[in-house]
């Protein structure tokens, strides 16, 4: 090995070429501070660059305060990878710790109204959560006996967030509940990536489900389609294990409860495949869960009018809606279609079209805008918009496939496919969107969730 090495250091070395900056063709721009270093000739003056004045010394440079905080996170016990990697198990969970997360809860009381409006004003028709069950959940977090899991944590910030952006579209509404809706957002954001690798579970769906929730009903422009895509991808691994025959004990599991949570899933997967103009996750055929009850003993995914012993399971009638989306994206419009003359496409969206108007029939949609403000809270309200926002985007998806020659790949929420679509002099679900402006006119505005 020495001789190799002294033979080694015996072979001539060639200069190193010194790279010329004028051999670039073009002008090199630069913004920002950098800007102010000299150029002449396209190639750079080395006296300047060797002034002291020009380069700061690194020991005079301060990090800022992002810096200083990371650097901290990462001298944190708390967050240093192990010795070894013989003992990380990969169903291991990471953990948070308890006591920087119970800070950032408010108080008891508040935290207890916070509960309450969510599981009225949101979780009635969408029924991500047993009541008794987050509410435990919750309690246990403030008493400090919480896992410290990221889905933990994400369960608890997702109830206090959601019930702040229901706050946001009230009557008492401040500015400070959007704001505080975005603080929790924030709070599980840089949870994901342990969210992600966390065993699949119904908390687990959940979390992504609600972290979905409030990204899609504030103004950030954070991706959120994959947590939905995650979401039912697990989701649908609970309902295979569940199902009898598998060897599983399902004994143990609320699966009534994870087969809400996957139509929840569905629902939402099939809202961003119409308007994406993108495949939906999960087949039709290959869904396992039963369809939910017009009637469930708890009342779970019903709406109740004001006054009056009205109702309607608005969660019953948005799964159908979605089985119908589904379908129409699988045999209409995806690209992957099976082949047809333009006459049997025609014919085919027709018929979807007249599926969408018979589950249009019904005692919700019967009732007039006015009637329907009358009749209900400001929260059913809402949710009876979001209903008729969606219907009303399948219903146009399907005549602007018609209008722009049955193509699958123009996407009709395109501003510059919209600025087409709107020189038509035909306009074939205006009438729907009569209504569903005139149900907008109804709802509070703004900087909002229902808005966005």
């Amino acid at each position: 090995m020495d001789g190799l090495r002294s033979e080694v250091n015996q072979f001539p070395v060639g200069p190193t070429p010194d790279v010329d900056p004028t051999a670039y063709a073009g002008s090199l721009q630069m913004t920002g501070p950098a800007s102010t270093i000299s150029m002449g000739g396209g190639s750079i003056i080395a006296t300047e660059l060797s002034n002291p004045s020009v380069l700061q010394s690194l020991d005079e440079i301060e990090p800022s305060a992002e810096f200083e905080q990371d650097a901290a996170l990462l001298q944190d016990p708390a967050f240093q990878l192990p010795e070894s990697t013989g003992d990380v198990d990969s169903e291991d969970t990471i953990s948070i710790s308890t006591s920087t997360c119970a800070k950032s809860l408010p108080d008891p009381e508040l935290g207890s109204s916070l509960l309450a409006e969510f599981l009225v004003d949101f979780n009635t028709v969408s029924p991500l959560y047993r009541p008794h069950a987050i509410a435990e959940h919750i309690r246990i977090c403030y008493e400090g006996l919480s896992d410290g899991t990221a889905v933990s944590w994400a369960s608890t910030y997702v109830v206090l967030g959601i019930a702040h952006r229901c706050r946001a579209m009230s009557n008492v509404a401040t500015p400070m509940d959007n704001e505080l809706a975005d603080y929790y957002l924030s709070k599980i954001l840089p949870t994901v990536s342990g969210l992600l690798i966390a065993p699949p579970s119904l908390g687990l769906v959940q979390s992504l489900l609600g972290l979905t929730a409030l990204i899609r009903t504030s103004s950030q422009l954070t991706p959120h389609s994959g947590f939905i895509t995650s979401a039912l991808r697990i989701s649908q691994f609970l309902a295979y294990q569940n199902t009898p025959g598998r060897g599983s004990d399902s004994s143990q599991d609320d699966v009534e409860q994870a087969h809400r949570v996957f139509w929840l899933a569905f629902i939402m997967d099939t809202d961003e495949a119409i308007f994406s103009n993108a495949p939906t996750t999960q087949r039709r055929e290959d869904i396992t869960a039963p369809f939910p009850e017009e009637n469930p003993h708890d009342s779970l995914g019903s709406m109740t009018a004001a006054e009056s012993n009205w109702k309607v399971n608005v969660f019953a009638l948005r799964a159908r809606l979605a089985l119908i989306q589904a379908e129409a994206i699988d045999q209409l419009l995806s690209i992957n279609r099976r082949p047809s003359t333009p006459q049997q496409i025609a014919s085919t969206a027709q018929a979807f079209l007249a599926r969408l108007e018979a589950w249009r029939d019904n005692n919700l949609f019967r009732l007039k805008p006015v009637e329907l403000m009358q009749l209900l809270y400001r929260s059913d309200l809402l949710h009876v918009l979001t209903v008729e926002a969606s219907y009303f985007a399948t219903v146009f998806r399907i005549h602007a496939f018609l209008a722009l020659n049955q193509n699958p790949l123009a996407n009709p929420f395109a501003a510059e496919i919209l600025a087409r679509l709107a020189t038509r002099t035909e306009q074939r679900a205006f009438k729907d969107a009569e209504r569903l402006l005139a149900l907008l006119a109804l709802t509070p505005h703004g900087d909002i969730g229902v808005c966005w």
